[in-house]
């Protein structure tokens, strides 16, 4: 068994290879990451279940003594105090904590320097680019990220890992800074479903069930989404079928299943409270220093700040109203199926659509994106699982363990830094 300093040890010496090309890393404390490592190996105990393994923490998210930049200049010499609560629950089950990944400027969309692993021509996504880079890098082996649309789920995808947004308000995010407060959920990366579950359990609020020890479970009956899904590309289409072709080979059951609503309707609902929440969040800030925000953001933050206030009532409205029906008619199914992104990795000057993952992210539904296959070009495509109850984490993560075994054969990141 690995012990914790021969885990740092590993990590720091792949990130000194491969990080001037992933460029995954705002911030790097190998002293620390060391000295926890050393306490870890001398006091580990039976309640510390990451025991010795290493994390990356997306820089919106406080560890007390790195910075917290969020891709803001004016924030440039800004130290944390203190460690967000997932942070603090991380050390508890003893994680050792290596440093701070990139983001899209406040979680929001301007691109990062970050490169795709598979490909360093092409985009991790985002906005927790650096988070899913470094996990699929081989950099550390879980790390922490956010999802207010898609930026959890379209990273896995793009950098062909696994990538978890539980459900809303499953984890504390005192100390993580907000971009869209009714929409912003802390999102979970690692190499398989076994991991993304122990942190999971490591991290949730108490009064979320635990996923515990997966055990393998009956086949699932699932639903496909399919007027979400006819927006992705017909290359990733066809690989997300052939993946559920493989499930049905299995005895599992795939019929369809609709929006409750216009699927486009549900984006411009998403759109409209994302934009309102993320003005309100950044009024004061935004007053003060204007100039310091990216293109997309600002357009956003001042788009926000123009919608009227009966407009964003209307739309948190309609999100319950939809999401109430969405659980009402997917019931008869365990899981929702559909594409993660419409596309493989695009490239560099974006960061991709959040479209397949925006309206679930709304809904506040525990989605889960695991690899499906690779694209003509060698690019990752991703599987969405999306759970039918909010409550609904423990029984997706054991949906996403069956699928996990059953394309077993799937290649592993990563492959252009090699």
């Amino acid at each position: 068994m690995t012990s914790a300093v021969e885990a740092v040890t590993n990590a720091l010496a792949e990130i000194e290879r491969t990080e001037p090309l992933v460029k995954a890393w705002v911030h790097v404390d190998a002293a620390a990451a060391r000295e926890q490592a050393t306490g870890i190996d001398q006091h580990t105990s039976a309640n510390q279940p990451l025991a010795g393994l290493t994390v990356g923490i997306k820089d919106i998210i406080d560890v007390a003594g790195m910075p917290t930049v969020a891709g803001f200049t004016p924030f440039a010499d800004r130290i944390a105090t203190s460690d967000a609560d997932v942070v603090q629950r991380l050390r508890t089950a003893g994680a050792v904590i290596i440093g701070k990944t990139t983001t899209t400027q406040f979680a929001l969309a301007d691109p990062t320097p970050t490169r795709n692993p598979w490909n360093l021509d092409y985009s991790p996504a985002g906005s927790s680019s650096g988070s899913a880079a470094a996990v699929a890098a081989g950099h550390v082996d879980l790390a922490l990220g956010s999802q207010t649309a898609g930026s959890t789920l379209r990273p896995a995808s793009f950098c062909g890992i696994v990538g978890f947004k539980p459900t809303f308000g499953w984890a504390s995010r005192t100390g993580m800074i907000p971009l869209a407060d009714s929409l912003d959920t802390v999102g979970l990366f690692a190499r398989d479903v076994m991991s993304i579950a122990r942190l999971f359990d490591a991290l949730a609020d108490p009064d979320v069930e635990r996923a515990g020890e997966i055990e393998p479970a009956a086949p699932p009956r699932i639903g496909f989404w399919e007027d979400a899904a006819s927006l992705a590309t017909d290359e990733v289409h066809n690989l997300v079928d052939a993946a559920l072709a493989r499930a049905i080979q299995s005895g599992v059951s795939v019929e369809p299943v609709t929006s409750p609503a216009d699927y486009r309707d549900l984006l411009a609902i998403h759109h409209v409270i994302m934009l309102v929440d993320a003005a309100a969040a950044h009024e004061k800030l935004f007053q003060t220093h204007v100039n310091a925000y990216g293109p997309r953001i600002r357009m956003a933050i001042e788009t926000g700040s123009a919608i009227a206030a009966h407009t964003y009532a209307r739309a948190q409205l309609l999100r319950r109203e939809y999401r109430d029906q969405a659980v009402r008619d997917w019931s008869r199914v365990d899981v929702v199926a559909l594409p993660t992104a419409e596309t493989p990795a695009v490239p560099l000057d974006t960061t991709g659509s959040p479209a397949l993952q925006a309206v679930v992210t709304m809904f506040g539904l525990p989605s889960i994106s695991i690899p499906a296959g690779l694209s003509q070009d060698g690019l990752p495509v991703g599987l969405q699982l999306v759970a039918t109850s909010p409550n609904g984490n423990a029984s997706l993560l054991r949906v996403a363990a069956w699928f996990e075994r059953l394309l077993d054969d799937l290649p592993t990141p990563p492959t252009a830094i090699r």
